[in-house]
């Protein structure tokens, strides 16, 4: 199993996405098809620590969500390394990670093509901190231009506020 680092990556933990987990360097080819393996065998270990008693377990819960025959069998070949020919298939991905609990492959998945991935209530917070972020560089703006303007014009903008304001 893997011990929390992979391609001079940290992983927070493996059903967790973190802001501050070190993007990896792109990958394609034999070393990509290589590590979805290893994503894949990390993925079946976590379950197992995390209750699932064994693959065969694993295999029948992402058959039920996909409504698609997986095997225990074809789990050990997705991640046999002797079994080149054995791609594990993208349409059975959310099932693997609702079913084991871990998003690392999802995660390897979307940094291969140059994304990162987060869970929702993490683009949730990553977009209040923006929204946060617009609001104080308006608030600069605005006391910019406050500071340009003569008295005269502020009073002249107060009045006219107050009176649209009632």
């Amino acid at each position: 199993m893997n011990t929390g680092k992979r391609n001079s990556r940290t992983i927070s933990a493996p059903d967790q996405a973190s802001f501050f987990d070190r993007p990896m360097a792109p990958m394609s080819g034999p070393h990509f098809a290589s590590a979805i393996r290893e994503s894949i065998a990390d993925a079946l270990a976590y379950a197992k620590e995390h209750g699932a008693s064994d693959r065969y377990v694993v295999a029948t819960e992402m058959s039920r969500i996909t409504g698609r025959d997986i095997t225990k069998n074809m789990l050990d070949r997705y991640t046999a390394p002797s079994a080149e020919d054995w791609r594990f298939p993208l349409e059975a991905l959310p099932a693997l990670i609702l079913t084991t609990g871990d998003t690392r492959l999802v995660t390897l998945i979307a940094e291969a093509c140059g994304f990162k991935a987060m869970p929702g209530e993490a683009t949730a917070v990553a977009e209040l901190v923006t929204l946060e972020l617009q609001q104080r560089a308006i608030k600069k703006r605005i006391a910019t231009a406050r500071k340009r303007l003569p008295q005269q014009a502020l009073d002249w903008a107060e009045r006219e506020a107050e009176q649209r304001g009632k």
